[in-house]
């Protein structure tokens, strides 16, 4: 599991096959996980990844083991 002090990205994710297994929507989970004080905190200074976008863009942002070319 991510030590949640180093998550500087998420995606609240949508599910698309190609999406699963995405290091940026594990991040989300382990936010999910935290405290509400802890996980505001974090994602305040986090950016979150717009899913749409890095969809369209090739899935730039995806992290994992899957291979990212290709729509």
């Amino acid at each position: 599991m991510m030590d949640e002090r180093g998550i500087t990205h998420f995606c609240l994710g949508n599910g698309a096959l190609k999406c699963d297994g995405c290091d940026k929507e594990k991040n989300w989970q382990t936010l999910n996980q935290l405290p509400d004080a802890l996980r505001l905190s974090i994602q305040k200074s986090a950016a979150r990844i717009d899913d749409t976008e890095c969809i369209l863009a090739g899935r730039p942002w995806h992290g994992g083991n899957q291979p990212t070319k290709g729509a």
